[in-house]
């Protein structure tokens, strides 16, 4: 029987017990006089990391008092034995959680862990972490994956067909619109993460000038720790202001748009990465008969770079993202980033003209 996601919630901040609230402000708070910011980790943390530890850390704390051994008084540290934690973890798995979320969520807590109780020693934590990776095995064999272009097109496809078939409700068809301008927009910047993708912001991270619209983030929303600016091609200048000015208002249900997120749920509200990559999923598995999570664009990037272009593989890393380029070793990266995007472009366009749209299943 499957678990209630009832269970797998994270405690909100302002629910956390006294001596967790104190302890994560102390972690991360720093004061005119604070020289010790080695000793303060949480500080140098990027604040996409920072979110997923607090909210795996919210899993943990709820966690326990489901079981009732939240003690309000003691203090982040004390409630943690080898034995506990393990039996979090397998409690986790059972609820479905997969092996490299379970590695991300031990990692998370042993990050949060030293950061709300430094002056205890957390290294008995590495083993375990160890363990837990070394079970998990990621494919290495990317070969079913559809190429980019064939992603790109089926974007094309869902935003084509939400405007001109006029099947299913305005909600319906705004759904069908946004799921195509998030494939399209992932396909065609796999420079992007999920988490990236679905916080755009209208005017701070998607920016117009003139008839065309650029993406822009700053180095703390980068994976790498580098800021990246990208033109986007002027085949998104209209499915861009259609879906401004049409479909994100159906989407907005009325509510206030005070958040000027580009990428809305069914719901009225901003989309969560993991519910965007889970829509991304569904429309990639109808549509080629294989899952495609978000993630597996970047695969599908460089795979379809180096088998259909071998001539101008060295645009990967630009294309990418790799701040380390060792990641790509055998790539050299074009040392102008607008032209490594506008060759990318030119292979997408040969869409744009109306191939055969792919069939939906």
């Amino acid at each position: 029987m499957r678990k209630s996601p009832k269970n797998r919630r994270a405690m909100p901040f302002e629910q956390w017990p006294e001596p967790d609230r104190l302890a994560w402000l102390a972690a991360t708070t720093s004061g005119a006089d604070d020289l010790l910011a080695v000793d303060r980790p949480a500080l140098r943390w990027r604040t996409t990391s920072r979110e997923l530890f607090v909210r795996y850390y919210g899993i943990w704390l709820a966690w326990l008092k489901s079981r009732g051994e939240l003690d309000p008084v003691l203090e982040p540290g004390a409630r943690v034995t080898r034995q506990r934690l393990t039996e979090y973890l397998k409690a986790q798995r059972a609820l479905g959680v997969g092996a490299k979320t379970l590695v991300n969520q031990a990692v998370s807590l042993r990050h949060m862990f030293e950061a709300l109780a430094p002056e205890q020693d957390w290294t008995w934590m590495l083993p375990m972490v160890g363990k837990l990776k070394t079970a998990v095995v990621v494919a290495k064999n990317h070969s079913d994956l559809p190429s980019i272009s064939e992603l790109f097109g089926l974007g094309l496809h869902l935003m084509r067909f939400a405007e001109e078939k006029h099947e299913g409700s305005p909600k319906q068809r705004a759904i069908m619109f946004r799921n195509g301008l998030m494939i399209a927009l992932l396909a065609a910047r796999p420079v992007m993460r999920r988490e990236n993708l679905a916080r755009i912001r209208i005017g701070q991270h998607l920016v117009r000038e003139g008839s065309q619209f650029f993406l822009q983030f700053s180095k703390d929303e980068m994976k790498g720790g580098r800021g990246r600016a990208a033109p986007l091609h002027p085949i998104f200048t209209a499915p861009l202001e259609r879906y401004i000015e049409v479909h994100r208002p159906v989407l907005l249900i009325g509510k206030p748009d005070t958040h000027g997120v580009l990428l809305i749920s069914k719901d009225g509200n901003p989309i969560y990465p993991h519910a965007m990559s889970s829509e991304i999923g569904k429309v990639t598995e109808a549509a080629f008969g294989r899952r495609v999570c978000a993630h597996e664009f970047r695969h599908a990037a460089g795979s379809s770079i180096a088998k259909e272009d071998p001539k101008h593989v060295e645009i990967a890393p630009s294309i990418l993202g790799h701040a380390d380029y060792r990641t790509s070793e055998s790539y050299y990266i074009f040392a102008d980033e607008y032209a490594a995007f506008q060759h990318l472009d030119a292979a997408l366009e040969k869409l744009a003209s109306g191939p055969e749209d792919p069939e939906i299943k």
